[in-house]
C-alpha cells in the first residue's frame, strides 16, 4: 500500500476515534445531568451504537455497489461536525441523544470505508500490519481524547468540549481529500454482478461474526460498567476520562504488534487472547476501589483491542474478493451491535441486580466466543474439499482442541 494512501486512511481513522473515545466515556455522566437514569443512559449510548452500526454496514453496501470509498468519507465528515457541536448545546436527554445518532452514524460510515479501502489495497502479506497500524488509531484516540475532554469538561463545560471537537472533526474530511479510489470503474457488467450476489461470505465467517458479537457485548459491559462504578465511587469527569488515556497509552504498541505476528504465526490465536483480555478487564473491574484500580482493569481492557485488526485481516482472507466490502463491513459493525446490545443489557442489569452481579457475567462470554473460533479453519477446508479442489487450503492457524 502507498504510503500517502496509509497515512490519509490513518488520519481520518484518529479524527474518529479521538473523538468518540474522549465523549464516550462522558456520555453517560452528560446524559445523568439532563435527567437521566442509568437505563436510560444506557438506552441513550445504545442508540449512538445502534447508528454506527448502520453507518457501517451502509459504507459496505456503498462500496459494493458503487465502488468509491472516497466521496461518501468526504460528505459523512463535513456532515458529521455541525451535529457534533449542537450535542454541546443539547438540554434534553433526546436532543443529545438525536446529534449523538446521527454523528455516530457519520463516524461509523467514516471507520468503515476506512477499513475496506484498506483491505482492497493490502497485499497478502502485509494485511495484519496494515490493519494493525490503522488500529493504533483506537490507543491514540484513548490517550488524546481521554486525556483532554476531561480536563475541558471539569474546567469549561461540556460546550467547550464539544466546541473543540468540532474544529478536530475537520481533520477527516480535509484527510478524506487525499485518499486514492480502487476500483472505481463504470458500472459492473452484469456477469460481474450475478457473481457478486453469488459470492456468500462462508461459514467460517459466521462463526467468526458470533464470535466477535458475544466479546462486543461484553467491552461494553465492561466500558459502562466502568462509568458506573467510578460515578457512584464520585470520581470527577477528569478521573473517569483518565482511565481511557492511561490504558491506551500502554496498549498502544499492541495491535500493530499482533498484526505483524498475525502475518507470520496465523490469526486464530490472536483473536483468542483479545477475546480473554475482555474477561480479564471485568474480573479485574468488579474489584476496583481506587483510581489505579480502574487504570489497572482498563490497561487489560484495552489488549482487547488487538482483535480488531487480526480480526480484519482475517475476514481478508476468509472471505472472497466479490464480497470483501460487505463483509469487512458486517464483520466491523459487531463492534456496535455489542455496544447496542451491551449498554442497553448493562443499564438494566446494573439497575436491578447491581454492578458486580452484572460484570461477572459479562466475563464468561468471551470465554464462549473463544471456543466459536475453534471451527473457521475447519469449514473453510471442507467448502473448498466439497468444490472439488485438489491443492492444499492456506491454513489458518488453528487453536488447539481444547480452546
Amino acid at each position: 500500500m502507498k504510503t500517502k494512501q496509509l497515512l490519509a486512511l490513518f488520519l481520518c481513522s484518529l479524527v474518529g476515534w479521538t473523538i468518540g473515545n474522549g465523549i464516550a466515556p462522558l456520555l453517560p455522566m452528560q446524559a445523568a445531568g439532563l435527567g437521566a437514569s442509568e437505563a436510560m443512559a444506557g438506552t441513550c449510548l445504545s442508540l449512538a451504537y445502534l447508528a454506527t452500526a448502520a453507518g457501517t454496514v451502509s459504507a459496505g453496501w456503498l462500496s459494493d455497489r458503487f465502488r468509491r470509498r472516497k466521496v461518501p468519507a468526504l460528505v459523512a465528515g463535513l456532515a458529521s461536525t455541525p451535529f457534533l457541536w449542537l450535542m454541546g448545546q443539547a438540554t434534553t436527554l433526546w436532543g443529545l441523544a438525536a446529534a449523538l445518532a446521527v454523528w455516530f452514524f457519520c463516524a461509523g460510515l467514516i471507520m468503515g470505508l476506512v477499513t475496506i479501502a484498506a483491505g482492497l489495497g493490502a497485499e497478502e502479506g502485509e494485511r495484519g500490519k496494515v490493519f494493525g497500524l490503522l488500529a493504533l488509531t483506537a490507543e491514540l484516540g484513548a490517550l488524546l481524547g481521554g486525556g483532554m475532554t476531561g480536563p475541558i469538561v471539569d474546567r469549561w463545560g461540556y460546550a467547550s468540549m464539544y466546541t473543540v471537537l468540532s474544529l478536530i472533526g475537520i481533520l477527516a474530511p480535509l484527510a478524506a481529500l487525499l485518499w486514492e479510489e480502487r476500483g472505481t470503474a463504470t458500472a459492473p457488467s452484469p456477469k460481474t454482478a450475478t457473481a457478486r450476489k453469488e459470492a456468500g461470505l462462508g461459514r467460517s465467517f459466521h462463526f467468526l461474526f458470533v464470535a466477535s458479537l458475544g466479546a462486543a457485548v461484553a467491552s461494553f459491559v465492561f466500558f459502562l460498567g466502568r462509568s458506573f462504578v467510578m460515578t457512584d465511587l464520585h470520581f470527577d469527569a477528569a478521573a473517569l476520562s483518565s482511565t481511557g488515556a492511561i490504558g491506551g497509552a500502554i496498549a498502544l504498541p499492541v495491535p500493530l504488534l499482533v498484526g505483524w505476528l498475525s502475518d507470520r504465526l496465523g490469526r486464530k490465536r490472536l483473536v483468542a487472547f483479545s477475546f480473554l483480555a475482555t474477561t480479564a478487564g471485568l474480573l479485574a473491574l468488579c474489584a476496583s476501589t481506587a483510581l489505579w484500580h480502574f487504570w489497572a482493569a482498563s490497561m487489560l481492557f484495552t489488549l482487547s483491542f488487538a482483535g480488531g485488526p487480526v480480526g480484519s485481516a482475517l475476514v481478508t482472507d476468509l472471505v472472497p474478493r466479490e464480497t470483501l466490502g460487505r463483509g469487512l463491513a458486517v464483520y466491523n459493525a459487531t463492534t456496535w451491535l455489542g455496544g447496542i446490545v451491551g449498554c442497553m443489557l448493562t443499564g438494566y442489569a446494573t439497575q436491578g441486580l447491581g454492578t458486580t452481579p452484572t460484570l461477572i457475567a459479562g466475563a464468561f462470554l468471551p470465554v464462549l466466543a473463544a471456543g466459536l473460533l475453534a471451527p473457521i479453519g475447519r469449514c473453510k477446508r471442507a467448502a473448498v474439499e466439497a468444490a472439488g479442489h485438489k491443492e492444499p487450503v492456506q491454513p489458518v492457524a488453528l487453536l488447539p482442541a481444547t480452546a
